[in-house]
């Protein structure tokens, strides 16, 4: 039997909206704001919209793109200035209750087999300031590293990447 928690990956529904858009405003602070049309654009600009569930319950969502795509966020922009092919995670909120039991390892172990098929990099940003202490290190720890810092939406970032041919 396995020791790994269950969990599962399914597609953002309409009738999901509402949660998504809860969770995004209950972590606000180190996301950026995001209303119900905000979401559908996103989601139609998106490579991937998921929520995470465990144990039967949603616990979360995650939104990521593709090189190439409309997405405007600055940091987006940033990536697709330097690089032609890349999978980008714009956002990932999993429920505290759930946190430090492996679900965001095996969700990003899938986030990153995904964005294999997209370019040989997967990309994404931290906060800095507000800071996400924890984020930093637990994307260090997968071997993502840091390639550039911006302002942007009120926050500073930093900007990693990890290289998935290694």
């Amino acid at each position: 039997m396995s020791s790994l928690p269950a969990f599962q990956l399914r597609p953002i529904l309409a009738a999901d909206h509402a949660a998504v858009l809860a969770w995004n405003a209950e972590h606000v602070e180190l996301l950026s704001p995001l209303d119900a049309d905000g979401l559908r654009e996103l989601l139609a600009l998106a490579d991937q919209g998921l929520v995470i569930s465990h144990n039967g319950a949603d616990i979360g969502f995650v939104i990521t793109f593709a090189a190439g795509s409309a997405y405007q966020s600055p940091n987006f922009r940033w990536f697709s200035a330097r690089r032609d092919a890349f999978g980008y995670l714009d956002r990932i909120v999993v429920e505290p209750a759930v946190r430090r039991a492996g679900i965001a390892t095996r969700v990003y172990d899938a986030l990153e087999e995904r964005a294999r098929d997209l370019g040989p990099v997967m990309c994404l940003e931290v906060n800095l300031e507000p800071p996400n202490d924890a984020s930093l290190a637990f994307h260090a720890r997968r071997g993502y590293v840091e390639v550039g810092r911006q302002e942007a939406h009120g926050h500073v970032v930093a900007l990693l990447e990890k290289d998935l041919t290694a």
